[in-house]
């Protein structure tokens, strides 16, 4: 290895660096077990997936929570016409399947 270029695997990871990589694990489990949920036949099996679906959504939002407070995930407010034009196209969107 070059001398100017250090090892990265020996230096750990700040807790900024382990939260978002969390979130974004957190955010790739929801995207599978979204599908898994979906195709899931047998209703048992269907709760139990939409209920780890919804585990961890609370999960990733206490995650996104944290981050914030801390600083690390700083967002803007959304107007409330943004938000209602949101909610109005999702509307439309469903009611249109």
């Amino acid at each position: 290895m070059p001398q100017n270029q250090t090892n990265n695997a020996s230096q750990p990871l700040t807790d900024q660096e382990l939260a978002f990589d969390l979130l974004y694990q957190e955010k790739a489990l929801m995207a599978n077990i979204t599908s898994e949920t979906l195709e899931a036949s047998q209703p048992g099996m269907r709760q139990v997936m939409n209920d780890c679906y919804l585990q961890m959504g609370q999960d990733q939002l206490d995650i996104f929570n944290a981050m914030a407070q801390q600083g690390w995930y700083p967002v803007k407010p959304a107007a409330a016409q943004d938000v209602q034009t949101a909610k109005d196209k999702y509307q439309q969107m469903r009611g249109t399947l």
